[in-house]
């Protein structure tokens, strides 16, 4: 009887690595075929990951999403800024897109090029052989609540451009990369980890934009590719996800001619609600994906699998698995450098556009809707040049911004920071969010954005500066770089 854990990458909860050491190591006699890492320490989930793979007969996948570095997922390795801000770093200052191609400096690219291979090493030091990266999305709808500043821009060329470079850099330091999310989730106003999204465009329109970046992945032999929650009539008229479809993978393999490995994006999404987890796991199997990504419940998935005796195929799958890295590295990476790195990279991406200087009284209003404190290192930041700065903290889902800006004094100048960022099970931002952006424009010099950049196009005339995200070293960044603007008096 065939064996189908080897089909199967379930959740590995840093934190408790070595309390559950016991489960993984089951898991891994059992043949499951790797796991995805969330949260952790560095250095404790290295040391168990050895364990693992030496348990192990193929070496086997452990993957993390990594977009944004290590630490994005484990305590102690470096986190670099979302794609968007890495694009932007990138293009300024005598870069930008000739004849459909981009193209940058030269010292903006070994910087970039920099940064990927940093990711890589650290990966490789902590064990981690596949990061689930690039995001290939094209992210043409600026509502869109789950790709936003993922996503390295709003046209084929910027996101093409950017993800072959990643996938280059990665796979040159001996780790596999996995672009996603196939065919596109870019153009789309719902959360797939919420529910379904439908992208509703004709084959030809999506072959000139969504299914570009993915063309060049290809081209540039990403090892691995995530199928999307998405609906998509053009590829499937019967409204089956992609992650399941069997046109999509037909597609993917004959039309697009890709042979790599196809991962599901994960099971426990609401994208999928309209089946059971295990239902899901074989309909996927069945259309040909290769592997099966985060089912909450492995075991039942696999009882569910043995029960209906259906062969897979895992010639591929093997081949993969032989090819990835088994040791972590031994050599520590440069974190301090690579820190250094993602500070730069922080710094080039900030842009502030309009005529922005005061040396008047300053009022800071802090919007969060994120539910918990925000803005405490950039407000620590600027009182240390501007002690007499006076803040508001305004939470939109708590109290109406017309409440909070009765308090201001109008003789000053009024700067707005937002803090708002992409996450998964979010959803939409709300309708108090935009009306308290909107009460605000009313009295507000500056408008800044630590997150969601396209908050800011609810502000008509007033000067503004995306910060992309509110990591402690890009609100140090930002602070610095508006304190350029403030004249003592």
């Amino acid at each position: 009887m065939q064996n189908y854990y080897q089909f199967i990458i379930p959740r590995l909860n840093g934190e408790s690595i070595k309390k559950d050491l016991g489960k993984y190591l089951t898991l891994v006699r059992k043949g499951i075929a790797g796991f995805i890492i969330f949260g952790g320490r560095l250095e404790e989930v290295r040391r168990h990951l050895k364990i693992l793979q030496e348990e192990s007969r193929l070496p086997l996948i452990i993957a993390s999403d990594l977009e944004r570095g290590v630490g994005q997922q484990l305590k102690g390795g470096t986190l670099f800024p979302p794609a968007m801000a890495l694009a932007k770093a990138s293009l300024k200052r005598g870069s930008g897109t000739t004849d459909g191609q981009v193209v940058i400096s030269r010292d903006r690219r070994k910087l970039l090029r920099d940064s990927f291979t940093a990711v890589a090493e650290e990966a490789r030091y902590a064990g981690i052989n596949t990061i689930l990266a690039p995001v290939l999305d094209i992210n043409t709808n600026p509502d869109n609540p789950i790709i936003s500043v993922r996503s390295f821009g709003e046209d084929r060329e910027t996101v093409s451009f950017f993800g072959v470079e990643m996938i280059k850099a990665l796979q040159d330091a001996g780790v596999a990369a996995c672009g996603k999310h196939f065919p596109g989730h870019g153009d789309t106003e719902t959360d797939s980890h919420i529910s379904l999204p439908t992208v509703n465009k004709p084959l030809s329109a999506l072959a000139r934009n969504e299914l570009r970046p993915f063309r060049a992945a290809v081209g540039a032999g990403v090892r691995m590719l995530m199928l999307g929650h998405l609906s998509v009539p053009a590829i499937d008229a019967s409204g089956l996800p992609v992650s399941v479809s069997p046109k999509a993978v037909n597609y993917l393999r004959k039309t697009m001619g890709y042979e790599g490995i196809l991962i599901t994006d994960a099971m426990n999404m609401g994208g999928l609600s309209r089946y059971s987890e295990e239902e899901a796991s074989l309909m996927a199997l069945k259309a040909g994906v290769d592997i099966v990504l985060h089912p909450i419940n492995p075991e039942k998935v696999v009882s569910f699998l043995k029960d209906r005796a259906i062969q897979f195929n895992a010639g591929r799958l093997d081949l993969f698995r032989q090819g990835l890295l088994i040791k972590s590295d031994d050599s520590k990476p440069l974190f301090n450098f690579n820190a250094v790195l993602s500070e730069r990279l922080t710094r080039a991406s900030i842009t502030l556009t309009g005529r922005f200087k005061t040396e008047r009284d300053i009022t800071l209003i802090v919007i969060n809707d994120g539910g918990r404190p925000a803005g405490r290192t950039f407000i620590r930041a600027l009182k240390t040049r501007v002690p007499g700065i006076k803040t508001i903290s305004l939470s939109p889902e708590k109290e109406t911004a017309r409440t909070a800006l009765n308090k201001i004094d109008k003789t000053g100048s009024v700067i707005t920071a937002i803090f708002s960022e992409t996450r998964a099970w979010k959803g939409n931002t709300g309708s108090r969010l935009s009306e308290a952006i909107s009460d605000c424009e009313k009295i507000s010099d500056l408008f800044i954005s630590f997150g969601n950049p396209y908050l800011l196009n609810k502000v008509s005339e007033t000067p503004r500066m995306p910060v992309y995200w509110d990591s402690e070293s890009a609100q140090k960044t930002a602070a610095e770089e508006l304190l350029k603007h403030i004249r003592q008096k």
